[in-house]
C-alpha cells in the first residue's frame, strides 16, 4: 500500500528536521556577538535554494528526484549522481547519530560508551521506518508543539540572565564572520531541504507543497533564530563560543528547577526524526535506481552502516564541531548549490525547446 503524509505532517517534519541538528549545533556562532546577524544571512540564502527546489518540482510535477535526475541527465548520468546523493544521505544521517550521541555522552552520561547511544538511536529509527513515514509525520506532530513550548518557557525562565548588551558591539570584527557563519548556515541547515523531494511524492494533496514548503521553513528559521538570540543574550559572546553545547549550558542556568531534561527529549526526537528521514530518503533513493518496488529492505542494513560509519567519521567532539562548521559547508556545496541550479538550468531549457526538437 502506498505510504501518504497530509500537507501538515509534511510541514511538521520539515520543521523537526531543520531543528535536528541546529538546536545541537549552530553554525552561526562563528561570527560570536553577530551570530544572529549570520543566521539572517544564511536564513535568507536558504529562502533562495528554496525557490530553486520549488522551481525544479513546478518543471516536474509527476517525477520523483530520482526521475528529475534522470530527465536532465540522462539514465546512465541521472542514476550515477542518484547513488552519489544516496551516500551522501547516509553520510548526513551518520554526522546527526554522531551529533547526538555525542550530546548524550558529553552532558548527560559521560561514562557509557559511544557506540551504546549510536546503537540505541539507530534501532529507534529503523523501527519507526519499518512502519512507514506516517509515524515520522505523527511523531512531528507531537514535537513541534512541544518544542515550541519548551522555547517559550526557557526563554521566560531565562529573562533575570538576560544581558541586552551582549548584542553590542555590532560588526566589530568586520563583515567576514558573518559572511563565513552566514554561508554555513545557509548550508546547515536551510540548505539540507532538498531532501524533501525524496518525500514530496507521498504528500496526499500535491497542490498544496509550495505553500507547505515556504510556511515550514519560515516557521523553522523563526525558531532557531530565536534559538541564537536566547543564547546570544543568556550567555554572551565569549561563553557561547567557547561551548560546544551552548543551548545545555542555558537549560543549566535556569534557577530553582531543573530543566534540563526538557533539552535533552527535545534532542532526542529531533535527532530521530532528521535521522529518519535521511535513511528513509537514501532506501527509497537506492530502491528507485535499481527498479524495486519495496524500500523497506534497505532499511536495516543502511541503519547498520550507518551506525558504523558515524563512529568513523570523527575522533572527537571538538573535531566534529570544527568539521561543521568549517568543511561540512565546502563538502555541501555540490549537493545543495551547484547540482540544483543546474537541474533548474537544464529544466528550463528542455521546457522552452520547440516540441519538434524534443523529439529529436
Amino acid at each position: 500500500m502506498e505510504e501518504k503524509i497530509s500537507p501538515y505532517q509534511l510541514g511538521m517534519m520539515i520543521i523537526s528536521y531543520m531543528a535536528g541538528s541546529a538546536l545541537v549545533v549552530n553554525p552561526a556562532i562563528a561570527a560570536r556577538h553577530d551570530a544572529w546577524l549570520a543566521f539572517l544571512l544564511g536564513w535568507g540564502g536558504g529562502m533562495i535554494l528554496l525557490f530553486i527546489i520549488i522551481k525544479i518540482v513546478m518543471l516536474h510535477p509527476t517525477k520523483s528526484f530520482v526521475g528529475i535526475l534522470i530527465d536532465c541527465f540522462g539514465n546512465f548520468f541521472g542514476k550515477l549522481i542518484a547513488i552519489i546523493y544516496g551516500w551522501y544521505f547516509v553520510h548526513l544521517a551518520a554526522e546527526v547519530i554522531r551529533t547526538y550521541s555525542n550530546y548524550t555522552t558529553t552532558v548527560t552520561y559521560p561514562e557509557t560508551p559511544l557506540l551504546f547511544f549510536s546503537i540505541s538511536y539507530t534501532l529507534v529509527v529503523i523501527y519507526a521506518l519499518k512502519i512507514g513515514i506516517e509515524t515520522i509525520g505523527r511523531i512531528s506532530e507531537i514535537f513541534v508543539p512541544f518544542i515550541v513550548i519548551v522555547l517559550i518557557f526557557t526563554f521566560t525562565a531565562s529573562l533575570t540572565s538576560i544581558n541586552i548588551n551582549n548584542f553590542q558591539p555590532i560588526l566589530s570584527q568586520g563583515l567576514d564572520p558573518i559572511l563565513k557563519g552566514g554561508v554555513a548556515t545557509m548550508i546547515l541547515p536551510f540548505g539540507e531541504f532538498f531532501i524533501f523531494l525524496m518525500v514530496l511524492p507521498n504528500l496526499n494533496h500535491q497542490q498544496s507543497y509550495k505553500k507547505t514548503f515556504l510556511l515550514a521553513y519560515l516557521i523553522a528559521g523563526c525558531i532557531l533564530f530565536t534559538v541564537v538570540c536566547r543564547n546570544i543574550l543568556v550567555l554572551g559572546a565569549d561563553m557561547m563560543a567557547r561551548d560546544i553545547f551552548p543551548s545545555h549550558i542555558v537549560f543549566r542556568l535556569i534557577p530553582v528547577i531543573d530543566v534540563a531534561p526538557l533539552l535533552d527529549m527535545n534532542l532526542i526526537m529531533a535527532g530521530v526524526v532528521k535521522t529518519c528521514i535521511c535513511i528513509y530518503a537514501a532506501s527509497k533513493l537506492i530502491a528507485e535506481v535499481f527498479g524495486l518496488s519495496d524500500y523497506k529492505i534497505f532499511i536495516l542494513p543502511l541503519g547498520a552502516f550507518t551506525v558504523s560509519l558515524s563512529m568513523m567519521v570523527h575522533g572527537s567532539v571538538l573535531e566534529q564541531a570544527t568539521v561543521a562548521i568549517e568543511m561540512w559547508p565546502i563538502y555541501s556545496i555540490p549537493f545543495q548549490i551547484i547540482i540544483p541550479i543546474i537541474l533548474l538550468m537544464i529544466s528550463v531549457i528542455k521546457k522552452n525547446l520547440p516540441a519538434n526538437f524534443k523529439k529529436q
